[in-house]
């Protein structure tokens, strides 16, 4: 995920901290999380979500914990705290979906990692988050599908998103190389 758009789901998060008036680990968690600290991050937000707040203090605690994760590389962790977010009504968006469907993959969990992404590419299609003017994104997840349909041995399937995918995005070299070995299968 890009920096940018990682910088707006922790802006995002914080806002929502900041507007819902809460103090302490939540605020800690989101402040460490926006410096770049993501092990007192992590910290912080573990401890608000001992704290037990209210569902939407927990979404965001949960958000939070996964972003941390994600960041160091703790994707299990990252995909169960997001998970449990939106378990709690974390809002739904596509960002939020592709950190799931990436943390997966990274799991080895190909299967889950291509419900995630296609959940997410769905939110763009619908336009329910407003926010389906993020091209970059949507190419990521529209490549990470494919990978996970090659992952699952899903060749046909692949074969035919990577068809529609390089009539959609030309210049992409690495797609073209991942057309050229779909062609073997």
């Amino acid at each position: 995920m890009s920096g940018m758009k990682k910088k707006l789901l922790i802006l995002a998060m914080m806002s929502t901290v900041l507007l819902s008036g809460c103090a302490g680990a939540l605020k800690d968690g989101a402040e460490a999380l926006e410096s770049g600290d993501y092990e007192t991050a992590a910290a912080s937000f573990q401890q608000a979500i001992s704290e037990k707040g209210d569902r939407e203090d927990l979404a965001a605690a949960y958000q939070g914990l996964g972003m941390a994760d994600y960041e160091l590389g703790s994707y299990a962790d990252a995909l169960e705290a997001f998970e449990s977010a939106v378990d709690n009504g974390a809002k739904q968006t596509v960002e939020l979906y592709n950190l799931m469907g990436v943390s997966a993959m990274q799991t080895g969990d190909y299967e889950k990692g291509l419900d995630y992404i296609q959940a997410g590419l769905a939110l763009t299609d619908t336009g329910t988050d407003g926010e389906s003017d993020d091209a970059g994104l949507i190419q990521e997840m529209e490549y990470n599908e494919i990978i996970c349909m090659e992952r699952q041995a899903d060749w046909e399937s692949a074969k035919e998103k990577i068809a529609a995918y390089i009539e959609k995005y030309p210049d992409d070299e690495a797609a073209q190389k991942e057309a050229e070995f779909l062609e073997t299968r």
